[in-house]
């Protein structure tokens, strides 16, 4: 967490003087990025989760209006369960959805087992990986940032069950979105907010998954045509039964140092029993 920080607020302001301009006119048909996040809580628990997800990520731009984005990630979790409570399924089901950070929007990996369970006053730790959930999403950008409007974008999601619901990966089932985003440039600084709803597959007799809305809003700057940095809440309602909704603090920072290759690197903080206590993540994306 502070070497992210440290990134963020000291190493890329050092490097704004050595940074090149770069021309506006490219426009790039396809971007591969390679990312590792790594978060952990105890999301109201006696117990912490700490979790680790490494993305591979392949968006398509077959027009300036259209894109679409293939998110293929490889999870690792482990739980130290230590103290009296009982670890029950509830704790693993928010860990394991908050293993979707590096999505756009939570809304893959729960689990339906409870394997790790201790007894009163037991000690244990339980951890498993694997192939994540795979996710698709589209946009369609329906008005372009103007003088007279705001860039209005459309969004559709999809979840594959590619990931093993009897790891408590995901819970087998597809879940589907609809969305919405909305930014507008005023001058270097960028207001935007972005809001989805998301249809679980899984039902609430299975596994309590109930049907959540989850957002971020916020602000970003741009300190020049390589660096922006932006500050954002994430928030939402709750994925299941008897667990508290999310919400977050994210200092994320996009850093163009080649023409047709950037990295991302983010910073979170959690404030419910919803989201992870703290967490970051950096990933590397070449255009083409």
């Amino acid at each position: 967490m502070r070497t992210l920080l440290f990134f963020n607020f000291v190493i890329i302001p050092l490097l704004l003087n050595s940074t090149l301009s770069y021309a506006e006119s490219f426009s790039p048909n396809y971007s591969v990025g390679l990312g590792l996040e790594v978060s952990s809580g105890t999301f109201g628990t006696d117990s912490t989760s700490t979790y680790v997800i490494a993305p591979l990520i392949i968006d398509w731009y077959p027009t300036e209006r259209f894109d679409l984005e293939l998110t293929v990630p490889y999870l690792y979790q482990q739980t130290k369960n230590t103290g009296v409570a009982v670890l029950g399924t509830g704790a693993k089901a928010t860990a394991r959805r908050n293993m979707n950070g590096q999505y756009t929007y939570v809304g893959g990996s729960t689990t339906v087992t409870d394997s790790g369970t201790v007894a009163n006053g037991g000690t244990g730790d339980d951890s498993v990986s694997g192939l994540g959930d795979i996710t698709l999403t589209s946009g369609y950008t329906l008005l372009m940032d103007s003088d007279t409007s705001p860039r209005v974008r459309p969004t559709l999601y999809v979840k594959f069950p590619s990931a093993d619901a009897n790891k408590g990966l995901g819970t087998g089932k597809f879940d589907f979105g609809a969305g919405l985003a909305v930014s507008k440039w005023l001058g270097n600084w960028l207001p935007f907010a972005e809001g989805r709803y998301i249809f679980q597959g899984a039902s609430r007799e299975e596994v309590g998954a109930l049907d959540f809305v989850t957002a971020d809003a916020g602000v970003g700057y741009s300190w020049n045509e390589s660096l922006m940095t932006s500050m954002y809440a994430r928030f939402g309602s709750s994925l299941f039964d008897g667990i508290s909704a999310p919400l977050e603090a994210r200092l994320k920072t996009v850093w163009r140092f080649r023409e047709h290759t950037y990295s991302e690197v983010y910073a979170l903080k959690g404030f419910s029993d919803g989201s992870p206590d703290y967490g970051g993540g950096v990933s590397v994306f070449t255009e083409f």
